[in-house]
């Protein structure tokens, strides 16, 4: 098992939106900044994107996708000088999951979406990947990748039953691939477990360990699965990652306690095991090191029985 696989695995949608958006030339809107991370596919046509923290306008056209992280402001128009109308004008012409602005020109279409997640399960993603993700059609994509683009482009065209339960689960495959594609990318990051996966030396050791964390891991076994030897393996882990090979496994069995606790089913001494303590002292003393808080406090502030706060995705 990878990073991505576990964190995937560990995500659970709480609500999905989607619009299809027509927008004939000319085109226009802006918006102060939402606190969702939104996926905007162009479907067919051109426009520009405009974003503060980018030096230059992004010129988009059919084929391109573009995912935001965080609530920076934006404008989007099919050319400078269009009058740009506020993102809530923009909302107030919805009709179901359709919208459609501008005047009788030229015809640009977009499929826009976002959906809910724990900001606890994917702190790890959000850790590596940056707040504007751009994907160009021109950029090598797997037929997966395309495959999932067009299902997007063809379900939210000519709705059917269960449109919205398949474009739910379309957003999560669009996701994962994106995530996939950005890891090839020559800006993608250096350092991290995203680097990691990709390295030819380190994702076999990376998949074992995250195939069995709570195994008493040494640092010998892990080079042994990269086929390295051990100071060469330390050395190489460091590089990439940022950390020695110990520190990583911690950290991430202490994600993995987070999740577990805030899930309530299981005992502290059942998640200890769980994630490779046979004491639950030792648990106890590594996971307040690493978290902050004692894993009793963390199951009070973060129990399901009240949910945790979601991050829209």
């Amino acid at each position: 098992m990878d990073p991505l696989t576990e964190i995937c695995a560990s995500l659970r949608v709480r609500r999905a939106m989607f619009t299809r958006i027509d927008a004939y030339a000319p085109w226009g809107w802006a918006s102060s900044g939402e606190l969702v991370v939104k996926f905007v596919l162009v479907v067919r046509g051109a426009g520009v994107l405009m974003l503060p923290t980018e030096p230059v306008p992004v010129a988009l056209r059919g084929g391109d996708l573009f995912i935001m992280l965080d609530d920076t402001p934006y404008k989007m128009f099919d050319q400078s000088g269009s009058v740009l109308m506020d993102c809530i004008d923009v909302e107030k012409r919805r009709v179901g999951n359709y919208i459609r602005v501008g005047g009788d020109g030229a015809l640009t279409t977009f499929v826009s979406g976002f959906f809910e997640i724990s900001a606890l399960e994917a702190k790890p993603l959000f850790s590596v990947l940056p707040n504007f993700l751009l994907l160009k059609s021109e950029e090598s994509r797997t037929r997966a990748f395309e495959s999932v683009l067009e299902l997007l482009a063809t379900e939210t065209s000519q709705p059917g039953l269960g449109s919205e339960a398949m474009i739910s689960r379309l957003f999560e495959l669009l996701f994962i691939h994106a995530i996939r594609a950005y890891s090839s990318q020559y800006s993608a990051p250096k350092k991290g477990w995203l680097a990691a996966v990709v390295d030819r030396l380190l994702s076999e050791a990376i998949k074992e360990m995250h195939g069995n964390l709570a195994n008493n891991w040494t640092l010998e076994a892990l080079a042994k699965a990269a086929g390295m030897s051990r100071s060469a393996f330390a050395s190489r882990f460091r590089s990439v990652v940022g950390q020695t090979p110990l520190e990583y496994l911690t950290e991430w069995r202490m994600h993995k306690a987070t999740l577990l606790i805030q899930r309530n089913d299981l005992s502290l001494s059942e998640i200890a095991q769980d994630v490779g303590y046979h004491s639950e002292a030792a648990f106890n003393r590594i996971f307040k090191r690493e978290v902050g808080t004692t894993p009793g406090a963390f199951r009070r502030d973060h129990s399901e029985q009240s949910p945790p706060a979601p991050l829209p995705l």
